[in-house]
């Protein structure tokens, strides 16, 4: 063979190819392996550095700290007693305000401060002192219902009588004072003088009176308040200032009970009208219509919610400018009834600003410094995170005592449902009532394993007690059965007949069945301590999974009584007296035996004929549950406060014996930020919901060492007092835009329509093409329509059945009447296409009526949720949304377009590939990630908060300056970045392939021989056509334009609308799900649409060819 012919060989020729193969992958593997050593070595800790450790001292500070213990024998109080007959003559006579309201007076927009406090106002000294006026407490909350929820009651706590810092002394507050009477059957208590609502309508019995005789009584909610012993109390006026409240029984613990209550009255001057019963019928038509709502009692619910700006208040800081989505500011109320001792009207902040956050985001932007105060959602597991970044972020950590003593604790279900198929419930059933099972089952716990491991070493094996530092401390129920004696646990659950064990080395059922235990758990709940708690039943031969549930899956588990052990924290147990459902099933809530408890809530001991008629369940008349009862109604009506702690210790006796719950150890302190410079703050202080705290606290007196409100925001503050903005009607849209509008804006708007309609139609009437493409949109989006709506009824569930369960788990009488009017506005009782045909708004072309507008008209309807527009609630989330994405779009499109020519233009060079590795990287990393790592990156080496649009300064302050948009631009890279990574990616991969198939065409080549300039040919014929790609991803972008990467906006906090709708989804509100899935599908269509223009208009082949594709 010749050697000519040998190199000709096939298998010659294969041989290099091969060699080339082996080559290039074990260089991409060097380079893979370089990118790993050198992204390992950058993030590795060195680990011959030690962090640097605090001295003893510090470490000793620290520990005693944690140690949060409070003083009884000198609790802080901020309320100060004062001789009201001294009037001018006394230090405590109003005479300073905030400059705010000082240049409203000179301006005679208001009344003089004493007018406006009354002559016996509210005297409250912080436990700093005096402060100043002004400046902003900014704090966060987890959403939107969150926000509201807390603001009648914790950031206002407006009643009769207030806790103190520390619970007790009970003090006045718009009681001036008050008179029992022997027997402690009559209360009466004197209001201040010159109490004014917020608008300067004088406050009186009245308004206490309207809210009790005509919404408690009249709508038959919720009347606990004035229930005692299972008998309602007599609510009378004596005088405008002077009300009696008179029980059939000794009701010794009415102070405590209104100490916990709040919101207890209305503006009859304001609310009346939108009464059903005695309210303006004509009022309440025209409301119904603009509102969209479908009864008197909707309009009257809706008119006293929190966010309602035209509702009078009593609050220290009001909501006067409504605003379609956070942050939501309120502002200091001109006529809050209270001073210092100097006589300064009181608050001294002008305005409070509350932002929305995720729970896991929230923790970050505390620890980064960007709240003033804030008590809520930071778990002691962040503690760390906390305490460390404290000194860099300038913010101190204060250390509450959390009246809650139980954070992690097993409600074991006495009232577990047999299930006649299931053999194994009736097993469970029996066995959950059995006390030495539930004993048993706590001595096999090992509580400083767990304590150690996921508490960090805080707290001390315990069971829900009071605790050491209430006065209703119990040493037997505090370490009942709390020992670790897996020996006494077997031999107890040997004689219950547990004795016979399956092939795993499990027990069994004394009928030699398997026996398995479910923990329930929320998915808001850290499963680990649960999962500890299984491995340790275990090893005495109990089998038990730990079940995570959604929320609403959860609250249907417990309503059905089919659980067999909940976990869930307890609640105030500092003071049993106040609500002891962890000690007696008082209501539906006393979730270790929630039967019981309806039977309690809904008057079973007093009329058993009654509960029975109504189906409820009653606990035997000789089990020690039924003996709690009746010992919480003797305590609740003794005369003395010996005897009624003598009836708490038996039903703490009866608790430490039955062992209805099973806690693990006592809570660690509340961790509290304060940001440097925010005073008045309390420490140590007794925090709790029926405290409401930070309420009890003096919030009033709290203030800033230096004010730094901007001039605008200074501003914003004087128009909320002056011109309160009101609230949206269906469409969200003020009641004045609903009947008149501005008429610019209108015309503005439809001179864009016309014009865009115009375009179209001498667009079609040239390229006959985009008539055809129109004409599809019609059966495209009734299809789309069709399958949206059917996509979301599909799921099991839906939210009234939720919303049910969540009112039968609350025992709040109301629940029928709220069920009704969901039921009648989402039209539950039509038949599915009706209530598509609702949904679309088909009805409308027939009446013209805006009740029957729908999709096709604009109105996206309503949420289920918080029953508001679905338009309202959007508000400037589409907006900020619009931004990010088309900044997004811009950084994609100017990176990957030089970029994809210059990879095609010199390809396989060092250049392309380094390039192409980056591209690698982009596709692969998940949005998510990238933006943590882009989040740290900023605040360790820069000192930059990069979450959210703009730092809590800037977020309400709607004067634009430099400021503020150098803030924005602060912020708006990381999510342009992190969202037009991975599209900025593949678009280079796709210009790079298009312009390189271009390149290697005739035509081009032609070019070059003709001598055509090779940037002027490249730019005009080979990108123009490789550009198609490109503009056929915009069918893909429109929908992004609204959605905005929902996991990365809910990482940076952002608030765009993809947040909003996986609330949504979450929550079954069917309609604002669909909604929003609809609008997304027609922004795709709308999207291909367009995209078929711009091809039109780039490629000659299209428009030479008729439209034909």
């Amino acid at each position: 063979m010749s050697e000519d012919h040998a190199s000709n060989h096939p298998g010659s020729r294969r041989f290099p190819l091969s060699l080339k193969l082996v080559a290039g992958c074990a260089g991409a593997a060097l380079g893979l392996t370089l990118v790993l050593v050198a992204v390992g070595a950058f993030f590795r800790p060195d680990l011959t550095r030690m962090p640097p450790m605090p001295s003893e001292a510090a470490a000793a500070a620290a520990r005693t700290a944690r140690t949060a213990r409070l003083d009884p024998s000198h609790p802080p109080v901020v309320w100060r007693d004062v001789d009201y007959t001294a009037r001018e003559r006394g230090a405590w006579w109003p005479k300073g305000e905030s400059p705010i309201l000082a240049e409203l007076v000179r301006a005679g927009r208001l009344p003089p401060v004493a007018e406006r406090t009354g002559p016996e106002p509210l005297v409250l000294e912080g436990v700093e002192g005096p402060g100043r006026y002004g400046g902003t407490w900014h704090r966060l909350a987890t959403n939107p219902q969150d926000l509201e929820g807390v603001m009648n009651n914790r950031y206002s706590y407006v009643s009769l009588v207030r806790w103190s810092p520390q619970g007790h002394p009970i003090v006045p507050h718009l009681a001036k004072s008050w008179t029992v009477s022997p027997d402690q059957r009559t209360w009466t208590f004197t209001l201040r003088q010159g109490l004014r609502w917020s608008d300067g309508h004088p406050f009186t019995t009245d308004d206490i009176l309207f809210w009790w005789e005509w919404e408690k009584l009249y709508f038959k909610t919720d009347y606990q308040f004035m229930m005692h012993v299972g008998k309602l109390g007599r609510m009378e006026k004596v005088d405008a200032l002077t009300l009696r409240l008179t029980f059939e029984e000794p009701n010794s613990m009415l102070l405590e009970k209104l100490a916990c209550s709040f919101d207890h009255f209305r503006p009859v001057h304001y609310l009346k009208k939108y009464h059903p019963a005695i309210g303006d019928q004509k009022l309440l038509a025209e409301t119904m219509q603009a509102l969209n709502l479908p009864s008197a009692f909707a309009v009257y619910t809706r008119m006293k919610l929190p966010l309602n700006p035209e509702h009078p208040r009593l609050w220290p800081w009001i909501y006067a400018e409504a605003r379609a989505s956070p942050p939501q500011a309120f502002v200091r109320n001109p006529y809050y009834y209270a001073v210092d001792p100097q006589g300064n009207q009181l608050p001294y902040l002008d305005r409070l600003m509350t932002d929305v956050k995720s729970k896991a985001m929230l923790t970050a932007a505390t620890a980064g410094g960007e709240v003033s105060f804030q008590d809520r959602h930071l778990d002691f597991e962040d503690y760390t995170l906390l305490a460390g970044e404290a000194p860099r972020r300038g913010y101190r950590l204060q250390h509450w005592y959390n009246a809650t003593r139980a954070l992690f604790m097993l409600h074991v279900n006495l009232n577990r449902t047999i299930d006649p198929h299931v053999p194994a419930t009736a097993w469970k059933s029996r066995l959950l009532r059995e006390k030495s099972f539930r004993q048993a089952l706590s001595l096999a716990i090992k509580r400083p394993e767990i304590i150690a491991a996921v508490f960090n070493g805080v707290g001390e094996p315990a069971q829900d007690s009071p605790g050491p530092d209430s006065p209703y401390h119990h040493e037997r129920q505090f370490h009942a059965f709390t020992a670790y004696d897996p020996d006494r646990a077997n031999a107890l659950l040997d004689g219950l007949g547990l004795t016979g064990r399956d092939g795993e080395g499990y027990r069994t059922f004394p009928d030699g069945t398997r026996m398995l235990w479910f923990l329930n758990i929320s998915e808001n709940t850290p499963a680990d301590a649960a999962a500890m708690i299984a491995g340790h039943w275990a090893e005495v031969g109990v089998r038990a999974l730990v079940q995570m549930h959604v929320r609403t899956l959860w609250q249907v588990e417990q309503a059905a009584g089919e659980h067999d052990f909940t976990i869930a924290p307890g609640l105030e147990e500092f003071m049993p007296n106040l609500d002891p459902r962890v000690y007696v099933p008082i209501n539906p809530s006393s979730l270790w035996a929630s039967k019981w408890g309806r039977w309690y809530w809904l008057g079973g001991m007093y009329d058993p004929a009654a509960a029975a008629r109504a189906g409820l369940e009653a606990p035997p008349a000789d089990h020690p549950a039924r003996r709690a009862m009746e010992l919480y109604d003797l305590a609740r009506t003794a005369t003395t406060a010996a005897e009624r702690f003598d009836r708490m210790r038996e039903i703490l006796d009866l608790a430490a014996e039955n062992l209805w719950t099973i806690n693990l150890a006592t809570p660690p302190p509340l961790p509290v930020v304060v940001k440097d410079g925010f005073r008045n703050v309390p420490a140590p202080a007794l925090a709790g919901a029926l405290l409401n705290t930070p309420g009890n606290l003096g919030m009033e007196t709290f203030f800033w060492d230096q004010p730094n409100d901007t001039a605008a925001a200074v501003a914003q503050i004087k128009a909320a007092l002056t011109q309160p903005a009101p609230q949206p009607t269906v469409a969200g849209q003020t009641p004045e835009a609903v009947a008149g509008g501005n008429l610019g804006t209108r015309l503005m708007g439809w001179g864009l329509t016309l014009a865009a309609g115009l375009g179209l139609i001498l667009l079609g009437v040239r390229h006959p093409f985009v008539w055809r493409r129109l004409l599809t949109l019609v059966p495209t989006l009734l299809v789309i329509s069709i399958v949206v709506f059917t996509l979301v009824q599909l799921p099991p569930g839906d939210f009234l059945s939720s919303k049910t369960i969540e009112l039968s788990l609350s025992g709040d009488p109301s629940g029928a009447a709220q069920l009704e009017d969901i039921r009648q506005t989402f039209h539950y009782d039509d038949p599915a296409w009706k209530q598509y045909v609702r949904w679309m708004g088909l009805p409308w072309f027939a009446t013209f009526d805006s009740a029957d507008a729908g999709l096709l008209q604009g109105n996206l309807g309503r949420s289920m949720e918080r029953n508001q527009s679905v338009n309202e609630i959007l508000g400037d989330s589409i907006l900020l949304t619009f931004t990010i994405s088309i900044c997004t779009i811009l950084f994609t499109w100017g990176i990957a377009l030089p970029i994809g020519i210059y990879s095609a233009v010199r390809p396989y060079t060092v250049g392309d590939y380094a390039l192409t590795l980056l591209g690698f990287v982009g596709m692969s990393v998940p949005p998510f990630l990238f933006a943590l790592v882009l989040m740290y990156i900023s605040s360790e080496y820069f000192g930059v908060s990069v979450s959210g649009l703009f730092s809590v300064r800037y977020a309400a302050d709607p004067v634009w300056s430099w400021g503020k948009v150098n803030d924005l631009l602060q912020h708006l890279w990381v999510p342009v970045i992190v969202l037009g990574a991975g599209s900025t990616a593949v678009m280079i991969r796709v210009m790079r392939a298009n312009l390189l198939d271009e390149l290697k065409k005739p035509y081009v080549v032609a070019a070059r021989a003709k001598g055509v300039r090779p940037l002027k040919l490249l730019l005009k014929y080979p990108v123009r056509m490789a550009l198609n790609p490109f503009v056929s991803g915009l069918a893909g972008l429109f929908p992004q334009l609204v959605s905005g990467g929902a996991i990365v906006a809910l990482v940076l906090s952002l608030p765009t609308v993809g947040p909003l709708l996986m609330l949504g989804l979450m929550n079954e509100d069917t309609y604002f799900a669909a909604s929003m899935l609809m609008v997304l599908s027609v922004l795709g269509v709308l999207g291909t649409i367009v995209s078929d223009l711009l091809l039109l208009w780039l490629d000659p082949r299209i428009r030479l060819g008729g439209g034909s594709r």
